[in-house]
């Protein structure tokens, strides 16, 4: 039981100072970026309001 409880805190502690020098570097958090990665420039034609639609259509 003690090897798990140590290996959950050493991966914690690495986790936490790569979280706080990562948090130094950039204004987003890893979550934002990944999001913005992967949405790339299709991310603007995925939009879904459907009143900005509805305007565009006319209706």
């Amino acid at each position: 039981m003690f090897k798990y409880l140590f290996i959950l805190a050493i991966g914690v502690a690495i986790g936490y100072g790569y979280g706080w020098k990562d948090a130094q570097e950039n204004d987003k958090n890893v979550a934002e970026r990944v999001v913005d990665r992967i949405g790339g420039e299709t991310r603007e034609r995925m939009g879904n309001d459907v009143d900005k639609r509805m305007a565009a259509e006319g209706k």
